[in-house]
């Protein structure tokens, strides 16, 4: 489940990186020349993917920490263990589902109008 999260979020940063270039309308460009048809790439975008890269290995790795903890825990004290978890955290990752995409859909409401 974690592999998966990561690779989503990879995908998103890559999809985020590559929206300026986008064209889905625009008439495909003859091949005449490679040097006519790219685009130069700035430090920018460059920069940009860098961060987005160093952000999903950071999260795998805050992740795998996290995970064995709970895991450790849970093995050598389950009384105690089950006692933290409450019924308000198990609400805030339902919360996270469903309230990031909606604060995302007002989002895009917003800057494409």
């Amino acid at each position: 489940m974690k592999t998966l999260l990561v690779l989503f979020l990879a995908l998103v940063a890559a999809f985020v990186a590559a929206a300026p270039m986008h064209r889905p309308f625009q008439k495909p460009l003859k091949p005449a020349r490679v040097v006519e048809t790219t685009h130069p790439v700035s430090w920018k975008t460059i920069a940009a993917g860098g961060a987005a890269a160093t952000g999903v290995v950071a999260a795998y790795k805050i992740g795998s920490g996290v995970e064995d903890g709970l895991s450790t825990a849970a093995k050598e004290a389950p009384v105690a263990f089950l006692s933290s978890i409450t019924l308000s955290s198990l609400f805030i990752p339902l919360i996270a589902v469903v309230g990031i995409p909606v604060v995302g859909f007002f989002i895009w409401q917003k800057l494409s109008s």
